[in-house]
């Protein structure tokens, strides 16, 4: 299939060097045991929500997908997991195994509302020596699944699937980490609903309210 291939943004100096992956693989548990990745709102599959709303962004935005076959009509690249375990670390390491570009900005099908503005000043942050660029909140919670990893990562990813340790952050002690305050990026996402994702039916029903309300304003 042809990926989706955006022109960057003259304002956007690093935009043509970063490449953007949505983590489409895995059952919600809470959901039924549902492809999350088929998961829609008003009528629109959250995954081609994200792309939408990350257009124009980013050289080319992929996805990592076990089910290839669920998105026959998904106008973007769809590639796999190499790893067998199911975990958001297989999806990392996909991601950055696939890319055309040294640092990936990394998603997953479940975030309705990753924020353009948001994730355009969270790029505009990375240096080429970061090996992760991650939000982080005033309780030192990181957003693994909102932010940039470099092709460096790869060999401390694999490690650790090698030897079961799923958790992303897991890794970072290895690597050279930017963590960047979530009030830098607040004011283009004040209620930081880019790292609200979609476990259960009735988050889902919240999330299509939310987006019914977005869409009449």
């Amino acid at each position: 299939m042809t990926p989706i291939l955006f022109m960057p943004s003259k304002k956007l100096p690093t935009e043509n060097k970063i490449s953007a992956a949505i983590l489409a693989g895995g059952e919600g548990s809470r959901m039924g045991h549902t492809d999350k990745s088929c998961l829609e709102i008003s009528g629109e599959k959250i995954v081609s929500r994200i792309i939408r709303q990350l257009s124009g962004v980013f050289s080319e935005i992929f996805v990592i997908t076990r089910t290839p076959e669920n998105h026959p009509n998904l106008n973007a690249r769809l590639v796999g997991d190499i790893y067998q375990q199911r975990s958001s670390l297989t999806g990392v390491h996909a991601a950055l195994s696939h890319a055309e570009t040294e640092h990936v900005f990394i998603t997953a099908c479940d975030s309705p509302f990753v924020n353009k503005g948001l994730v355009t000043k969270l790029i505009s942050l990375l240096s080429p020596s970061d090996d992760v660029l991650i939000p982080i909140r005033k309780n030192k919670r990181y957003e693994p699944l909102c932010a940039v990893y470099s092709k460096r990562c790869l060999p401390f990813i694999e490690r650790n699937l090698d030897n079961g340790i799923l958790q992303i952050i897991r890794f970072f002690p290895e690597v050279k980490v930017h963590a960047v305050n979530v009030e830098i990026l607040q004011q283009h996402d004040q209620d930081l609903e880019s790292f609200i994702n979609i476990n259960t039916p009735e988050e889902l029903s919240k999330a299509c309210e939310r987006a019914v309300k977005c869409d009449m304003i």
